[in-house]
C-alpha cells in the first residue's frame, strides 16, 4: 500500500517536473512608429525585396544557370555519395559471414 502510494507521488512529481510554470512576468514592447534609415548619401534606403521587385535573374543560382550537360556529374556524385555508405556496408556485412 505505502509502496504504491510512494510510486504515484514519484510519477506526479515526475510528470509535474516538465510541466512548463505559468510566468508572472509582464513584457513590454514598444514599436516606434515609421523610422526611416538613410544612407550616407540621404537617399532612403531601398524597399523590401520580393520577387516582383526585382528582375528573375536575381534570384536564380549558379545552378539554374547550368545547362543540363553540365549538371549531370553533379547529379552522379549525388547518388553515388548517397548510396556508396550502402554498398560498403553491405560489403561489410557479407565479408563478416
Amino acid at each position: 500500500m505505502i509502496r504504491s502510494l510512494l510510486s504515484i507521488l514519484a510519477i506526479l512529481a515526475m510528470a509535474s517536473a516538465f510541466a512548463p510554470q505559468q510566468s508572472n512576468l509582464v513584457t513590454r514592447t514598444t514599436t516606434s512608429s515609421t523610422t526611416k534609415i538613410y544612407q550616407l548619401g540621404g537617399e532612403p534606403e531601398r524597399k523590401k525585396l520580393t520577387r516582383d521587385s526585382e528582375p528573375d535573374e536575381f534570384f536564380s543560382t549558379n545552378t539554374d544557370k547550368m545547362s543540363d550537360e553540365e549538371k549531370i556529374p553533379i547529379a552522379i556524385a549525388g547518388l553515388v555519395g548517397i548510396s556508396l555508405p550502402f554498398i560498403a556496408g553491405l560489403i561489410a556485412l557479407y565479408a563478416a559471414k
